[in-house]
């Protein structure tokens, strides 16, 4: 057999090399390679902001479309980054770091501290920077009530099951502060499915978690931890998500997508209560322009849709900017009285005088669902009542026959957890219409009280259900599109109904 040398070419320079010449070499490539790597690296982010390279896709569900507009695909743009929001453009300050959160103070330490050491601190949604002043914060009521006589209040049952959902809601938020449609099974320990929804969003949920804390009373400043986790820092977590997602005019979370305003009224409201709660000038400034950016967006003399002055209205992402702006007034932020002027004329347009029914798009528009997710659900007055709450923010006039028609056919239509009957979205914007028009004594309000704490405290998962404990099942007629996290969060905000906000009428 012939004799093959193993030897190979390399070996053999290597081996007659002197060492020295080694050593030099290898220290040659070492050094250009090191060169090689910090000059790509400079040349990739050298004019790449920070978050642009964090900005996501997001989007609040659509909760109320018409038929006539379901047929017409929805065409999903890939994940990009906004081409408006540029490094020129982008001149706000930059996100609060861990010190300024943990420093942050409210305009005084009494009002910041108020919230969270079990002071009652009066206040009302109808009075503007609270009944106390500047002692006062107007969301100063948020806190734990001892169940009242009857059925007119919230029940030990209904308290914990707040309690059990915030404790879901901490458990499962990312580390980066936001909520996720589908994602947020990263943070399961069990899967908690079925999951139905879509990532685009996950901005949307953010902001309706982040309410759910702040209408239980929890601020930044908060050091409870029911469960190990501190809920302040859940909402600064939140609360530095938004910030960070903010583009330079105001607007927080992406416009990449067809329905963004829905997504930014949500987080505007979550943004504006933080700053209203406490006080903080952490918040102020960024409040204030998500506030203007909600202004900008709306038709001039009407209401709100999709996207900014896109020419067409609808009622139900009208009243999210109604909270916003109503949520804005309250906390001595700038609001033009264009904004409640352009509203009330959309809804007179919009609203049966006989009946007090709301329509979506136009008056009369009947059952609004989309194709191939949630057509088998039952017709609920949710845009009524939608209209119905913002009549009340905005004019607190209990003589408007309006609010008495509309109130009697949200009664006609009672909580129940039945297949196709089962609407979260309804259920939300009918308990604070219903609380608002007589609560917490009024008869329509107790006729309703009782049906909604049914429905939601006996279908919450229990303890038994493992990592699902707390949440309720995304079975309603939009979580189809928000999926768990929103029916969970939307849901604990019903049963904040009591202390979230005061009666604007002066009812007691």
């Amino acid at each position: 057999m012939e004799h093959v040398d193993s030897e190979s070419a390399p070996d053999r320079l290597v081996r007659k090399t002197p060492w020295w010449s080694l050593s030099v070499g290898f220290h040659v490539v070492v050094a250009l390679l090191i060169g090689f790597f910090w000059v790509v690296q400079a040349e990739g982010t050298e004019d790449i902001p920070p978050r642009i390279k964090t900005m996501e896709k997001v989007l609040l569900p659509d909760m109320e479309r018409h038929e006539v507009f379901s047929t017409v695909p929805i065409e999903r743009p890939e994940k990009s980054v906004d081409p408006s929001f540029t490094k020129e453009k982008d001149d706000h300050r930059e996100d609060p770091t861990e010190e300024d959160f943990n420093n942050a103070r409210g305009k005084t330490d009494e009002m910041a501290e108020a919230n969270f050491s079990g002071k009652q601190v009066n206040a009302s949604i109808g009075l503007a920077g609270g009944a106390s002043g500047r002692k006062g914060t107007p969301f100063g009521g948020r806190k734990y009530r001892r169940p009242g006589p009857g059925n007119q209040g919230p029940t030990i049952e209904s308290e914990d099951a707040v309690a059990a959902a915030l404790d879901w809601l901490a458990r499962h938020q990312n580390p980066d502060g936001s909520w996720s449609v589908a994602a947020y099974t990263r943070k399961c320990a069990q899967t908690c499915s079925p999951n139905p929804g879509h990532d685009d969003f996950d901005a949307g949920v953010t902001g309706l978690s982040l309410l759910a804390f702040l209408g239980a009373g929890y601020s930044h400043l908060s050091k409870d931890a029911p469960q190990g986790i501190c809920y302040g820092d859940v909402v600064r977590r939140g609360l530095q998500w938004m910030m960070g997602h903010q583009d330079p005019e105001g607007c927080i979370g992406s416009r990449s997508a067809q329905k963004y305003m829905y997504n930014h009224t949500i987080c505007a409201l979550a943004i504006t209560e933080a700053f209203g709660l406490t006080g903080s000038n952490l918040f102020k400034d960024q409040a204030q322009r998500a506030v203007d950016f909600v202004v900008a967006a709306q038709n001039p003399g009407r209401g709100w849709r999709y996207s900014q002055k896109s020419g067409d209205n609808d009622s139900s992402v009208t009243g999210w900017a109604v909270m916003v702006l109503k949520s804005a007034e309250l906390s001595s932020l700038a609001v033009p009285k264009s904004g409640y002027d352009g509203t009330r004329a959309w809804y007179d347009e919009v609203t049966e005088e006989s009946y007090g029914r709301v329509g979506y798009t136009h008056k009369g528009t009947g059952k609004v669902f989309v194709p191939g997710m949630n057509e088998q659900f039952d017709h609920h007055e949710a845009l009524t009542s939608i209209a119905v709450m913002a009549r009340i923010f905005m004019d607190k006039n209990k003589a408007d026959a309006r609010l008495l028609n509309g109130c009697d056919l949200l009664l006609r239509d009672k909580p129940r957890w039945e297949g196709n009957a089962t609407d979260f979205y309804y259920w939300y914007y009918a308990s604070l219409a219903l609380f608002q028009y007589d609560g917490p004594k009024g008869p329509k309000w107790l006729s309703w009280n009782e049906p909604m704490k049914d429905a939601l405290v006996k279908n919450q998962n229990a303890r038994s259900t493992g990592c699902r404990r707390g949440s309720w099942e995304p079975v309603d007629r939009w979580s189809g599109e928000g999926g768990r996290v929103y029916a969970t969060a939307i849901n604990c905000l019903t049963l904040e109904v009591y202390y979230r906000y005061a009666n604007v009428l002066g009812v007691r």
